[in-house]
């Protein structure tokens, strides 16, 4: 699926949402995140916000594991316990084309809790507020990687503005389309809502057009369950066959 839509994307990001890392299935728990990190690392992944699931690992492996990444893990808003300093980057900017595009992680306040109060979670949307306006003038489009669910997504679209796209993840509700802003203009995509023995199996596909400006001039969203009819990939196949 990743490699078919990379033939036909001039510009592609691949993008999670968190909680990835350590899961209820054998490659999460038994590798501790490893596998999972490797895997992503094949498909080239762009970025991952971090999510609270992923801090299950506890903090030393976890910090083990984004070392072990080819891509960064982002949260604007998770800081160790006591001091003001971030506990992973805080976005990420990639050049596609003659584009600048900005990925701000943002982590939801629960996450503190899997750690026992060894990070802080700051709120959300004034982390969002803070970083959407420091990426402003390096970046024409601004992407939110967001784990802190899709009512409180809801509430970030229309309280920041210069937001062009949320990633959003965590939580019960399911969106089920792409939803826009009135007021803001941001589009709020979600691919699925996972459950027990249940994540990973749709992949959400937004294609955006991109006006003379640098804004979102239109769009299309579509969710891609991965079925048997997509043949096994004999170079993932065989990383996972390891395991």
């Amino acid at each position: 699926m990743v490699k078919r839509e990379r033939q036909t994307s001039s510009h592609l990001l691949l993008l999670d949402a968190g909680d990835s890392l350590f899961g209820d299935r054998f490659l999460g728990q038994q590798t501790q995140g490893k596998g999972i990190v490797e895997a992503m690392n094949l498909l080239g992944y762009d970025a991952m916000a971090l999510g609270g699931g992923d801090m299950r690992l506890g903090l030393d492996t976890l910090r083990q594991r984004m070392a072990e990444a080819e891509f960064p893990f982002l949260s604007a808003n998770v800081v160790l316990s006591g001091t003001e300093t971030l506990f992973a980057e805080p976005y990420t900017i990639k050049e596609m084309g003659d584009r600048s595009v900005a990925i701000i992680g943002l982590t939801e306040p629960g996450a503190a809790d899997v750690v026992q109060g060894a990070v802080v979670v700051l709120d959300p949307i004034e982390a969002a507020r803070r970083y959407v306006a420091e990426v402003g003038s390096k970046a024409s489009i601004i992407i939110v990687l967001s784990h802190i669910g899709v009512e409180e997504d809801m509430k970030l679209a229309g309280a920041v503005e210069g937001i062009d796209l949320i990633v959003s993840g965590a939580g019960q509700v399911f969106l089920g389309q792409a939803v826009q802003n009135e007021t803001t203009g941001a589009l709020i995509v979600q691919a699925e809502v996972p459950s027990p023995g249940h994540a990973g199996r749709m992949i959400g596909v937004a294609k955006l057009q991109i006006d003379g400006r640098g804004k979102v001039e239109s769009h299309q969203w579509s969710v891609v369950p991965l079925t048997p009819d997509f043949a096994d990939d004999p170079e993932m196949r065989a990383l996972l066959s390891h395991y």
